[in-house]
């Protein structure tokens, strides 16, 4: 099988513990993309705490963000897809996570919404690793959810991390009967998309737009939000700090994040 497509998640797969992109990958992105080969990010993250990334890559146009929510081609500036959570919808998981120790993280128009605070105590919620990335990408209020309130708009992705684990339980019980979609990469955080969003809706949308068959595609991934994706795709491929479950679920083992999985799937499978 020739391999036209590789779909890389970002998070614990084609960056590092540090958020940073190796240039091993980097340099295996470029010889992939100038043979040819579509590369993309297909990512949890929103385009605005992506596009330091796609900058590093030569000749990248693509990417799948907000977990399948947004479909981008980056040389045109097009939205391929656009799939978002109601302003009703939003307004009710505010409802349920106001008063609560958590960190809300919302996409809105492919931009990241948070509190100042919240930014500020990124460890309380096991995001220390992300403060930095959040404080120079992200548009920052003083409070994300009041903000939110006075100018309600669709949301692509919202993200709630929590201190605890009980709390995350206790709001997606209330959230679990409405028509949306909801990955817990832990057992404290929820990402919330709407009904039908997953990255594999968007690499199919993607897909069709370039006439690649999926059978065509490799994915790359770590967690549970990628799942839908490697099922899809014609070859799958897990790092090595994959969840078991992506593991047994993938064709082919790859090494951990930090040492550059994403550029040996590339040299032995994409280009070979």
């Amino acid at each position: 099988m020739e391999y036209k497509l590789l779909a890389a998640d970002m998070d614990g797969t084609a960056l590092n513990d540090n958020k940073n992109l190796g240039e091993r990958t980097v340099k295996a992105m470029e010889r992939a993309i100038a043979s040819g080969k579509t590369v993309l990010f297909s990512t949890g993250r929103s385009i605005s705490l992506v596009k330091p990334y796609i900058d590093m890559v030569h000749g990248m146009r693509y990417a799948v963000t907000a977990s399948g929510a947004s479909v981008l081609d980056l040389e045109t500036g097009e939205k391929l897809l656009h799939k978002a959570i109601d302003p009703e919808t939003v307004k009710y998981i505010i409802a349920q996570a106001s008063g609560r120790y958590v960190m809300p993280v919302m996409f809105i128009n492919d931009k990241s919404y948070g509190s100042r605070w919240c930014v500020d105590h990124c460890a309380d919620f096991g995001l220390d690793t992300y403060g930095p990335i959040y404080r120079r990408h992200m548009n920052i209020a003083d409070d994300v959810f009041a903000m939110y309130m006075e100018n309600p708009e669709p949301v692509e992705k919202f993200n709630l991390f929590f201190a605890n684990d009980y709390e995350a339980a206790e709001v997606l019980e209330k959230l679990r009967e409405l028509p949306l979609t909801f990955t817990c990469v832990t057992d404290s955080s929820l990402e919330i998309n709407a009904s039908g969003v997953s990255k594999a809706e968007g690499l199919k949308t993607l897909c069709a737009r370039l006439a690649i068959e999926p059978a065509e595609c490799i994915a790359v991934g770590d967690s549970e939000n990628d799942e839908p994706m490697l099922k899809l795709c014609g070859l799958s491929a897990a790092t090595a700090n994959a969840t078991d479950k992506v593991k047994a679920m993938a064709d082919v083992l790859a090494p951990d994040c930090n040492n550059d999985p994403v550029a040996q799937i590339i040299d032995e499978y994409l280009l070979a």
